[in-house]
């Protein structure tokens, strides 16, 4: 391996980290947010669903920015990300707060949309899913690091401090990752105008098998998103009593999602995309149904599971929504993750008021519904699929 190409591997492992581990720090710390600005739980749910639902728009938009150099993108998207992290600790006012954390969504949208360009254009074939696979490996440990470092700082000292010092680390990696990214050699021919990028959305959006993809992306990642929000607060409170501390640790659980992506690839290959993606599902179920038990052992094998199934059902569907078309994959993937970010979004915002309402019992009862209604699509969208 080349110095270039080391620089390159590492610089896009910090963007990974950087950008994932920054998107969720407020999850595990639900119950301290509603305390410190004095808002229901419901609300502070917002904090997490206002800058999934701006990233969900951003990647829209990013693509149709594609005369910007793709190493000054990804810059400007991991420094101002860092930037408005520290900003919001100091922060008294929750509407305040929450612009914050919609403008942290939208940046954070320049990174998941142009580094998989990058990757494309820069890396040579043989080391595509080398360097795709340390990218995706910084977003999963960044998903799950964010989580467990606040959360153990918020128990040690307080919300304030816990992202502070996350956001500080963010900082300094992302100087190292502009410091270290080489330029983009292979840059866009001609600029494509937003009314021809909306052009490739409007034909994709009259597609049955688009929509339902979107459909499950949406379901699924809010169900899976909204349990683990709620969840986390339900382990605060009794007969669970857990301190934030242990709570973070929750979220390495996380790393079952990277085994079973690998896992459910090779499954959708030997079994056929139908039967694999009905096992994700039927998982995800399982898992779901178990966190009706009040005993934190049997809860922490039905939120392992329910993490494996939905990883599962995740690879299989990001992969499938690509063979839908032959000339917008990259838009056919936008809208993908336009479902995926806004179910997270909207479903988290149902979820809290749900919660408050029903507790836990209505949190596992909704994301019941919500799996049961992706296997109703997903069993019309794979109704013809022969493997």
């Amino acid at each position: 391996m080349t110095s270039e190409q080391k620089k390159r591997s590492i610089s896009l492992l910090l963007a990974g980290f950087i950008i994932f581990s920054s998107l969720y720090v407020t999850q595990p710390i639900f119950n301290g947010l509603s305390h410190y600005f004095n808002v229901p739980l419901s609300d502070v749910s917002l904090t997490l669903s206002v800058s999934t639902f701006m990233l969900g728009l951003g990647l829209i938009i990013a693509p149709m920015l594609n005369n910007i150099e793709k190493k000054r993108m990804m810059s400007i998207s991991v420094l101002l990300v860092s930037l408005l992290s520290i900003a919001s600790v100091f922060v008294t006012n929750f509407y305040l707060f929450l612009v914050i954390r919609g403008l942290m969504g939208l940046a954070l949208s320049g990174v998941p949309s142009i580094a998989m360009a990058y990757i494309a254009d820069e890396v040579h074939k043989d080391r595509v899913r080398k360097v795709m696979g340390l990218y995706v490996a910084g977003t999963t440990f960044g998903g799950m690091s964010g989580r467990v470092v606040v959360g153990i700082l918020t128990d040690l000292a307080n919300w304030q401090i816990a992202i502070a010092s996350l956001s500080i680390i963010n900082l300094i990696l992302a100087i190292f990752m502009v410091i270290l990214l080489p330029a983009s050699t292979v840059q866009t021919p001609n600029w494509v105008s937003p009314k021809q990028h909306l052009i490739k959305y409007s034909q994709l959006l009259s597609v049955p098998a688009v929509l339902k993809s979107m459909s499950l992306a949406f379901l699924l990642m809010g169900t899976f998103v909204t349990v683990y929000s709620y969840i986390t607060v339900r382990f605060e409170r009794a007969p669970f009593s857990l301190s934030e501390s242990t709570i973070a640790f929750i979220f390495i659980l996380y790393l079952i999602g990277t085994y079973s992506s690998i896992n459910f690839g090779k499954l959708s290959t030997k079994l056929g995309i139908k039967k694999a993606y009905r096992l994700a599902i039927t998982i995800m179920i399982i898992g779901i149904a178990l966190t009706f038990i009040t005993y934190l052992p049997i809860d922490i094998i039905g939120l392992a599971a329910m993490t494996f199934g939905f990883f599962g059902a995740h690879s299989i569907q990001s992969s499938y929504i690509a063979t839908l078309t032959d000339s917008s994959k990259s838009h056919a993937s936008t809208l993908y993750l336009l479902g995926y970010y806004v179910g997270s979004s909207l479903l988290t915002i149902l979820g809290g008021h749900i919660f408050v309402k029903f507790d836990w019992l209505g949190i596992g009862l909704l994301s019941l519904v919500l799996t049961l209604i992706a296997v109703v699509i997903s069993n019309s969208l794979f109704k013809n699929v022969v493997n």
